[in-house]
């Protein structure tokens, strides 16, 4: 383990709450290294920025700054800089609670570390430690929108900085919500996140959730987000990963009750000396549940990508149906990937698959279509958003789909030799 540096852990808000969680940190050895199997292919010791306060000076971002990356008819929250605002009002069936000026509210309380345990990562106790601002939705009961919520997270500094978000979020019994979240890095210095998120989804509840990642190349995160179903409930997570330096997602899901289903989808795309890991426990505690992880890389130039999934099957947890397949694309002889899917299984009645493959473009594929008069420029880059519009075709809002090919398409010139 890492040592740690004295950081000024929170005192304006939850100080106790703080102190115990930086207290744990410490217990563990603080940072985790290669030398431990979860991390075996991730080393994090590069990105850490352990010598940059996380006090550092950051830009006031207001609605006309983010604009341009506004998706239209949804609500839209900005967290700019650790700042929350709104663009406009939200309907009566959703609160947005900032946690450091609404601890008197029994859910902010109880939101604090409810599925993100030190069990999963030390980072989870260095984020609830250290984070300055925090936010929490909760949807009501029997609230049913059209309107995606659209959560911006952007970051503008004129230095080097330290980010520690935090986002709890309940939707009620029998609601069903959209979340689309952005990720931006708006400048080109070189910053830390450690970004923890928690998600309850109640009875009969219905959540789609979007996650788009398009932080600078100099930068680097953890990003830890953890999801807990009950009974009936389905929740569909699906994230797109193209920025960053160093990127580490990952993904904890909990089905706690009868009847859940979980469906979760990654496409990661890394180029130049991008590093991509995608980290995944989906936890199977109660019988007659459903989970489903695809995860696709298409890795350029120098990248490295790594997938580690692990489908864990409880006693007593009959009927369990779980599928986990990872296909990875290299489209050059210095790109990298590892991919260790896993199952374990502690219940004899149950349907569990785990599969993973990675290769190169077939050239007889792309043979075919040059002798369609395509050429072979064109040709790979047809293979390339073919083997990704499998998971670009499940997102429903037509204008995040449109920008996530955009990206897609100026990556191509990276992609291909």
């Amino acid at each position: 383990m890492n040592s740690i540096n004295n950081y000024n852990i929170r005192s304006k808000f939850l100080k106790k709450n703080a102190q115990f969680a930086w207290e744990k940190f410490s217990d563990f050895g603080g940072y985790p290294t290669s030398s431990m199997e979860e991390w075996r292919f991730s080393n994090p010791e590069d990105w850490l920025l352990k010598n940059i306060s996380f006090k550092t000076k950051k830009e006031v971002m207001d609605v006309e700054t983010l604009q341009p990356y506004l998706i239209p008819d949804t609500i839209t929250i900005f967290i700019a800089n650790d700042s929350i605002f709104l663009k406009d009002p939200i309907p009566n069936d959703i609160s947005i609670l900032k946690m450091s000026t609404n601890l008197k509210d029994n859910l902010v309380r109880k939101s604090i570390g409810e599925i993100a345990t030190y069990h999963s990562s030390s980072f989870n106790f260095e984020n609830l430690a250290l984070f300055t601002e925090g936010l929490l939705l909760d949807i009501s009961k029997n609230f049913n929108s059209n309107k995606p919520i659209h959560i911006i997270n952007a970051i503008k500094s004129d230095g080097s900085h330290k980010m520690f978000p935090r986002i709890y979020v309940n939707i009620g019994s029998n609601s069903k919500i959209s979340i689309i979240q952005s990720d931006l890095g708006l400048d080109e210095n070189n910053h830390y996140f450690n970004a923890v998120t928690e998600v309850v989804v109640n009875e009969n509840a219905h959540l789609t959730w979007t996650h788009f990642q398009k932080r600078n190349l100099k930068s680097s995160e953890i990003n830890s987000f953890n999801i807990l179903l009950r009974n009936n409930s389905f929740a569909n997570y699906s994230t797109f990963e193209f920025g960053g330096n160093m990127i580490r997602k990952e993904i904890h899901s909990y089905l706690q009750s009868e009847g859940v289903t979980f469906e979760c989808n990654n496409l990661f795309i890394p180029t130049k000396n991008q590093h991509i890991d995608i980290f995944s426990k989906i936890h199977h505690k109660a019988p007659y549940c459903n989970s489903n992880h695809l995860v696709k890389g298409i890795l350029g130039e120098k990248s490295k990508g790594v997938f580690r999934g692990l489908a864990h099957i409880y006693p007593g947890a009959k009927k369990t149906n779980a599928k986990q397949t990872n296909n990875n694309l290299l489209l050059s002889d210095k790109a990298k990937m590892n991919s260790i899917p896993q199952l374990e299984i502690y219940e004899e009645d149950v349907k569990c698959s785990h599969g993973s493959t990675t290769g190169q473009i077939e050239d007889d594929a792309i043979f075919y279509l040059q002798s369609r008069g395509i050429n072979i420029e064109d040709a790979r880059k047809l293979m390339i958003q073919g083997f990704a519009d499998e998971l670009i075709n499940k997102v429903d809002n037509e204008f995040l789909r449109k920008e996530i090919n955009i990206v897609l398409r100026k990556k191509f010139e990276e992609l291909i030799d």
